[in-house]
Parts: structure tokens; sequence; C-alpha cells
């Protein structure tokens, strides 16, 4: 509202003359001084040719010199009307005090920071990535083919491109399921631990396995064809309730299962949909994206654990396109704006948050800015200010303690 307010003050100081105190309406005629009007009509103008040369006809009324503006509608696309220097500026440039906000001042830069030694301190943000364990299906029937190649062969591809493709974004792990070990109905094992920057190991671990069945899943012939329930979805979920890797409470935590068919359910509970829900309800809550890998899979199933594991509705994949779309698409989505503080604020009321040296400040709200988590030193930014960081607008976050404005080096 501050250039509605300035409108206001202008348009009364040209018609009331003012005081000395008033911002002065660069007068026509005279190159932007204040003073006589240059010959123009003093009840105003309709357009431009009811001004002299070297003027227009400002959105305000009055002819005003060319180059000036005295009402943002002066001003093109995206530029507003300094209110101290009456010319048209970008959203966070200035060029005098005048065009700041009370309480800032134009910097060198041409940018508005507060005024005055405030002992201002910017915060270090380190940008925390999600954790998200895949936990992929390794019974016998991931042998049979999808979209002519083996279904082993086409998840491991997809799983090779999208932990590459998110290195740098998602801290992945590896479980696969089952065990594979004697009587069948075992739950799946953690096989590459959740880190940052782990695609290497994941797929040095994946590489060798062939997609042929053994009794006991034996490397490098890893799918478990034992003859026995295998597809163990819900006790593989249920043994990783309380995993510590995926317990971070300053992170997202999620698992991203893969399965062909539908859980074995000679395995006795808890199933896959129950498990999900206790992973979900945790004290730190784990989500659960189901993913259903070729005609085999039990789809009413594989959306029963998306809805109870908090992601809403399971994936249906065919081929190697359709798996590569929607892992990507889950890996996308996994993607949060949370940050750690490098320094724990003594009072949050002191804590002020700006995108890239831009003097308007991110608002405290949980629905359309940022808010803190003392238990894990954590700002977290939510609505339209999360989409702007993940949109790649925001290339600078300051998180500034003790006074306002942006800290600009």
């Amino acid at each position: 509202m501050r250039n509605a307010g300035w409108a206001v003050g202008l348009v009364f100081f040209a018609c009331g003359g003012g005081s000395d105190a008033g911002v002065e309406i660069p007068a026509a005629g005279d190159g932007g001084a204040a003073g006589d009007a240059g010959g123009f009509d003093a009840g105003g103008c309709a357009s431009d040719t009811d001004c002299q040369e070297g003027d227009f006809c400002s959105k305000s009324g009055r002819c005003i010199a060319t180059g000036t503006c005295v009402v943002d509608g002066d001003c093109g696309p995206g530029l507003h009307c300094g209110g101290g220097s009456l010319t048209c500026l970008e959203e966070k440039a200035c060029k005098n005090d005048g065009d700041c906000e009370s309480g800032f001042v134009c910097l060198d830069e041409g940018i508005c920071k507060a005024a005055g030694d405030c002992g201002a301190v910017e915060f270090e943000t380190t940008r925390l990535a999600p954790n998200v364990l895949i936990v992929l299906d390794r019974s016998g029937s991931m042998e049979r083919e999808a979209g002519g190649a083996k279904r082993w062969d086409v998840a491991k591809k997809a799983i090779k491109t999208i932990t590459t493709r998110f290195d740098a974004d998602v801290r992945f792990g590896l479980a696969t399921f089952s065990a594979c070990r004697a009587g069948g109905c075992s739950p799946g094992t953690v096989v590459v631990p959740v880190a940052e920057a782990n695609a290497k190991a994941i797929n040095d671990f994946l590489d060798p396995l062939l997609a042929i069945g053994s009794p006991f899943g034996t490397s490098p012939w890893y799918l478990c064809d034992s003859g026995n329930p295998e597809t163990t979805t819900g006790p593989t979920l249920h043994a990783l309730l309380g995993e510590p890797q995926i317990q971070d409470a300053s992170r997202f935590n999620a698992i991203l299962l893969v399965s062909d068919g539908g859980e074995s359910r000679d395995c006795g509970g808890p199933f896959g949909d129950a498990a999900a829900t206790e992973l979900y309800t945790q004290a730190v809550p784990v989500e659960t994206y189901a993913v259903g890998f070729s005609t085999d899979a039990d789809m009413t199933q594989m959306d029963a654990i998306a809805t109870a594991g908090g992601t809403g509705k399971g994936y249906y994949a065919d081929d190697e396109a359709e798996l590569m779309t929607a892992l990507e698409t889950i890996a996308a989505g996994a993607i949060r704006c949370d940050f750690l503080l490098g320094q724990n604020p003594e009072d949050l009321e002191k804590i002020y948050v700006y995108f890239n040296d831009d003097p308007h400040e991110i608002p405290r709200d949980p629905a359309d800015g940022w808010e803190y988590d003392p238990a894990t030193n954590s700002i977290h930014f939510k609505g339209g200010a999360c989409d702007r960081i993940l949109g790649g607008e925001v290339s600078d976050i300051d998180v500034v303690y003790g006074c306002p404005g942006p800290i600009v080096l």
C-alpha cells in the first residue's frame, strides 16, 4: 500500500500548494523541478496532447516531465513510482532514501535497508533434504516382463535414473523385501542406509543383481523364488516402525514402495494399509508412497496403503516410461523447503526473513510464509514462499536476527 499512499499525498500537494515538507511533483516543462507549470492548464490533462513537448499526461491527471512519475500507473509493468526520486523503479530498487519505506535508507547499491546500526546478525541456513527410503519388491514375479523387459531390470534402471537425478536434493536409502528366509513371510531389510548423495551406493548394490530367482535370493540371483509367500508388504512396513533412518524430526521422512503384485495375505497382519497408518501416526510421521508395477499389481491395496500413509492415491506403472514418471513425480514431491539455522534465536519476534535481498519481509505465516520449530531449530517455508524456492526464483535467503532489513554483502 506504500505506492497508493504516495499517490494521495502527491495529488493533494499539487492542488493545494502544500508546504516545504511535502514531496514536490515534477512540474511540466521544467525537466522535473518544482515550480511554474510551464503553461499547461492547471485544471489537468486528459491525454498527452494536452501537454507541451517533453511532457506527458500522468495517470494522476497532471502534465509532468517525461522520465518522471507521480503514481505507479505512470510506470511500466513490474515497476513502481519511487516516492522520493519520483522515477520508475523495480520493486526492490531505490535512488534516494525517500524511495524506501519508513525506517529504511537507500544503500549505494540501490537497495533499501534498515537505517542505523541495530546489531542485526544473519543466521547461517542449511537446506534439509528429505529422507526417502525406497522399498523394492524382490519376489520371484519380478522376473516376469513389463513393457518388453524384465520387471526387475526396469525397476533397477528407473531407480538409477531417479536417484542420480535427485542425488543433491533427496537423501535416498534402499530396502528390499522379503528377506527370503526359510518358511517365507519374512519382512524385508534395509540394504543401503539412508544418506546424503547416496545414488552411487544404491546403484553399486543393485547393478550386479540379476533378474533371476533362487530359493534364498542369493546374489547375483537375487529374486526370492522360494515357493513360499514372499510379497511381505505389511510385515516389511511394520518392521520400519521407529526406524531411526526415517525418524529425523527436522526433515520430511517417507517410504517409496514399489511392488508388482498383491501382498501375501498368508503371512498374517498387519497388512500394508494398517502398517502405513502406524508409520504415519508416529510422533515423527513417515508418509508412504505406493507404486503398483505391472498388470499383476493390486491397485486397490496400493491405493489403501497410499491413503493410510498420507499420500492420497497409489501410482500405477506398466513399463519403463510409466515407472520413471511415477518415481520422478514422487521424488520431486518429497522435496520440502526446510532449513536448519546455525544459531538458536533467543526471541522469535526478532527473526526477519527476506528473499533475494528484497526489503519486503516474508511473513511468519504457516500457510503462506514461514514457521519456526524450536525443537529442531529449523525454519520451514510454506505455500507461495516454498513455491518460489522450489521454482528457482530464490537465490538468496536472509534469516536476520535483531532488527528488520536484509543484509546486503
